[in-house]
């Protein structure tokens, strides 16, 4: 956003716009107040609204941005705690949180304008979804298995295969005559699939998305027969 004002009507309409656009859960708008004309509400359910004025955009945007530190800084702390409730061990580093895959990894949970961020730039979920958030990141760690992956397992288990468990993943073996044939299996964001979690190979190959355990059973076995 530039931090220079101009005077016209439809300059400032395109800056409150950005500003909407960059601060999601904010109302934008102009204010009754002469003295500070642009004004930002945020809703603050059972607690009292948050109001803050100022007489320039490029005012409202510091203001907006110092609130958003601290939230962030707040979000930041409730986060680590859900992880380190999950076994996770958590240190705040640099304006985020770090922590370590079950192998020992450092991965490292970032925040702004409401939303957690993965290292890799993956959009975790918003502030107000905590539990969620570190569920997932437990997940990502290695720490617990997706309870799909688990779903999963089971029904290759139910097939005849060997099923050996290790969070994050599983490995599926072939049984009977031959030689054994293996496949590892993961339950992971797919980011041209919006995020939306799927089974990949270790390969990397995508299997089938989470939600549709028969098509990753199927696949699965059609897998194992050509390996």
């Amino acid at each position: 956003m530039s931090h220079s004002e101009s005077p016209g009507i439809e300059d400032h309409e395109g800056r409150l716009a950005a500003l909407r656009a960059e601060f999601p859960g904010w109302t934008i708008e102009y204010s009754d107040m002469p003295s500070l004309p642009y004004r930002a509400v945020r809703e603050g359910g059972d607690e009292k609204s948050l109001v803050l004025v100022a007489g320039t955009c490029d005012g409202l945007w510091g203001l907006l941005s110092k609130e958003d530190e601290a939230d962030c800084e707040r979000a930041l702390l409730a986060l680590g705690a859900a992880l380190e409730e999950r076994g996770a061990k958590v240190v705040q580093h640099g304006g985020g949180l770090l922590t370590r895959t079950r192998t020992g990894t450092a991965r490292s949970v970032g925040a702004g304008r409401g939303r957690f961020i993965w290292d890799s730039g993956n959009d975790l979920g918003s502030f107000s979804a905590v539990d969620e958030v570190a569920l997932k990141i437990t997940r990502l760690l290695g720490l617990e298995l997706h309870p799909q992956l688990a779903t999963l397992a089971r029904r290759m288990g139910v097939r005849g295969y060997k099923v050996d468990i290790g969070a994050p993943e599983v490995t599926v073996t072939t049984t009977g005559g031959g030689t054994p044939r293996a496949v590892r299996i993961t339950c992971e964001p797919r980011p041209k699939d919006d995020d939306r979690d799927w089974f990949w190979t270790h390969w990397g190959d995508p299997l089938a998305q989470a939600d549709d355990i028969t098509g990753a059973e199927v696949a699965l076995v059609g897998l194992l027969a050509r390996a």
